[in-house]
């Protein structure tokens, strides 16, 4: 009968593995105790779905194994037959690899096969005789193989995904291929285009549609007459497109030359996921970022390449300004910039958004300090002069380069602020001037003290920004949809409409240096831009799990005194500890030499007060979770590895060997970025700049361009 107890079935008496046990406590249990137990079975449950929630795809394969182990108990339980189980199996099978010949590859099709008939194996054996310690070591040994195989085909996909392979894309669309057949036979459409005698030089497929290099020598017209609207109206109306699917130009070719790029496939029919939480992503991420590195916030759909965002370069903090009217993406851009810098090991991060602050509010426990909503003001204005309060400290001390360069003891700190007009404004829509102050001191003195501003905004207008000391200060734009022209014409770089060039979709972008001429066009990663859970604020907790925040060092934290503690604790500081962070934070004043809102006397009770002052910061950081603490440690092995480095090569001086390997890899005609000096030498991107910048002080080499994108060139008489 089913449902029956192992003890009626068994042939035996009653013994110790079957015994009925009728002794039933029934003494209440204490409610202490059972407040206990519920709260470890909630937080049991919680670290449960965190883990599976992580890495789905690697780790959901578990919970199928065990599951199917006790399904077949429950059939043998239930005195289930067999051939029910036996039965449907081989059906299911066939079904499975039907399916999966059609939407995956030939061999994951026959793996999750294999797995069908060995699921349906399992449980109807175990259905008819039940579970012993030979099917037992059977199971698990199948199991572990199967896992194994799994989980080895998932890392290869996913390094192939990482070097910019993706199989199930290169059936779809075409790689650009130099060299390649064209598929577009352009000779034959020259003529309505009134370019008669123009000659295909090169045609080659791209992610998208196809690119044509052409020589306009032969058409009696210089190649810049065929620039301009009417000739990609023209264009779009031959392959039925939109205007802004088409680019026609001729910037960095040699004269006579027009390049003309087609999209034929439209690039922005679906958002991109982020790639922190898409298994399939094209764009691999590391889990420890580092914020004097390009941080990647979107991609380029038509070359795949990653779209950048630079906060930090050899001359300093990057600050930066995103521009986009309600429903543009600016918010969605600027989660995107938040989740490298939370990344970051080094580097300290406070956000601001005095509106509604929804995404605010998530990014919390991955932030130093936070100021979310209305009325938080008081909070926000705080976390200003703080910021103005360590500029002058950072400055009075001691260094050997004019700009202070962000490393695991000195980080980058960045102010987000989401809605600055907002924080500009008082209640009754008059201008803040101590804010407007305070943020055009934060802009003007920042930049040579790892300082940066990350504001995001409808205009680049005065009265948003809050003063043309913040406006003309910004070095970094992000432009979305809906920005007017008169703005862009302010910036004074070219930058495409982009309400026409991203069919009006919310996240499509233009970022660009004011040292730069050109735009980089994209689209930012869909990170919380949904409106369900799945793909809403959802996606920020998932992100940011097991991310504590990044602090500021001891002797910053004494120097800041009592209001930084008071503000990390989630409290308002003393009148008197606001009083004094007033007054310290005006560059006027010289800044205290004994630790700021501290009063020390000597060194070794300086030490001590710093030390208390850490461990009352670090009381409010949640536990961590396993998986939390190995990424914590992670990030302290890269701030250690960091600071060797930087430590060896400032104490080293630039010995022969190293000298006539820089010298020989800038001798190339394209010369050497500090990425590649970095992989060649095998150490930090800062220290490879430290390197150059000494080369070029000694006219060895010199640097064209400006920040991670500069090349070093060595010059004539030094070349190897």
């Amino acid at each position: 009968m089913a449902g029956r107890h192992a003890a009626h079935r068994c042939p035996e008496e009653p013994h110790e593995l079957h015994a009925v046990t009728a002794d039933v406590d029934d003494a209440p249990v204490p409610e202490e105790e059972r407040d206990r137990i519920t709260e470890a079975l909630k937080f049991a449950c919680l670290a449960t779905y965190r883990y599976f929630r992580n890495a789905p795809a690697e780790r959901l394969p578990l919970l199928g194994g065990a599951a199917v182990y006790g399904g077949g108990l429950l059939a043998h339980g239930y005195d289930m037959p067999w051939w029910a189980i036996a039965g449907p199996t081989v059906p299911a099978a066939i079904i499975t690899y039907a399916a999966g010949v059609n939407r995956l590859s030939m061999p994951s099709a026959i793996g999750l096969t294999l797995a069908a008939l060995t699921c349906g194996s399992w449980l109807a054996t175990v259905a008819e005789t039940g579970a012993n310690r030979v099917l037992n070591w059977i199971y698990v040994g199948a199991f572990a193989f199967g896992y194994s195989i799994y989980r080895w085909a998932h890392h290869r996909a996913k390094k192939r995904r990482g070097r910019g392979v993706d199989d199930t894309a290169a059936e779809q669309q075409p790689e650009t291929v130099p060299g390649a057949t064209p598929r577009i036979a352009w000779e034959k459409y020259f003529a309505g285009w009134g370019m008669d005698g123009a000659a295909v030089i090169t045609a080659e497929p791209t992610r998208l549609g196809e690119r044509v290099l052409l020589n306009t020598k032969s058409t009696g017209k210089r190649a810049s007459q065929f620039t301009g609207r009417a000739l990609e109206e023209r264009i779009a109306e031959d392959f039925d497109v939109a205007t802004a699917r088409i680019r026609v130009s001729i910037a960095g070719l040699p004269a006579g030359q027009l390049s003309i790029s087609v999209q034929l496939i439209d690039p922005w029919a679906t958002p991109i996921p982020h790639p922190a939480l898409d298994p399939d992503a094209e764009i691999t991420l590391p889990e420890v970022a580092d914020a004097t590195e390009p941080l990647v916030i979107g991609m380029d759909p038509e070359t795949g390449e990653p779209l950048t965002v630079t906060v930090w370069a050899e001359d300093g903090a990057k600050h930066t300004y995103i521009l986009a009217i309600n429903g543009g993406g600016k918010s969605v851009t600027l989660n995107c910039i938040l989740e490298r810098l939370t990344a970051a090991f080094n580097c300290v991060v406070w956000g601001i958004n005095l509106s509604k602050a929804q995404e605010m509010r998530r990014w919390r426990p991955a932030l130093d300090l936070s100021a979310c909503g209305p009325d938080d003001r008081k909070k926000a204005r705080l976390m200003l002069k703080m910021a103005r309060k360590l500029i002058v400290y950072r400055g009075a001390q001691p260094r050997d380069t004019a700009n202070l360069i962000p490393s695991a003891r000195r980080k980058l700190l960045v102010l987000a602020i989401d809605e600055i007009d907002e924080f500009t404004k008082t209640p009754d829509g008059s201008i803040d001037m101590g804010v407007v102050e305070d943020l055009g001191k934060c802009a003007s003195k920042g930049r040579s003290e790892a300082v940066a501003l990350i504001v995001a905004g409808q205009r680049n207008t005065q009265s948003h920004g809050g003063s043309t000391d913040v406006v003309t200060q910004m070095t970094n734009y992000v432009v979305l949809k809906g920005v007017s022209s008169n703005d862009l014409m302010r910036m004074g770089i070219p930058v495409p409409d982009m309400g026409e060039y991203g069919g009006g979709n919310p996240g499509v972008l233009a970022t660009m240096l004011k040292s730069e001429t050109v735009a980089h066009t994209g689209r930012s990663f869909a990170l919380a831009a949904g409106k369900d859970t799945e793909t809403g604020l959802g996606q920020i907790d998932r992100v940011i799990v097991d991310r504590p925040p990044n602090s500021l060092e001891g002797d910053e934290i004494a120097h800041l005194g009592e209001a930084y503690i008071s503000l990390k604790s989630g409290q308002m500081p003393s009148t008197a500890a606001t009083s004094t962070l007033e007054r310290e934070s005006d560059p006027a004043d010289q800044p205290p030499t004994t630790g700021g809102g501290v009063e020390v006397t000597s060194s070794d009770e300086r030490s001590q007060t710093i030390d208390e002052i850490r461990e009352r910061h670090l009381f409010v950081v949640p536990p961590l979770t396993p998986e939390g603490q190995e990424r914590l440690l992670q990030m302290r092995q890269a701030q250690q590895e960091q600071a060797d480095r930087d430590e060896l090569a400032a104490a080293s001086p630039l010995d022969a060997e190293t000298r006539t390997k820089l010298i020989t890899l800038a001798s190339t005609a394209d010369g050497v970025s500090r990425k590649e000096i970095a992989e060649a030498l095998g150490v930090s991107p800062t220290t490879a700049w430290r390197y150059m910048r000494q080369l070029a002080s000694e006219e060895v080499v010199e640097s064209r361009g400006h920040g991670p994108a500069a090349r070093y060139i060595a010059r004539g008489e030094h070349i190897a």
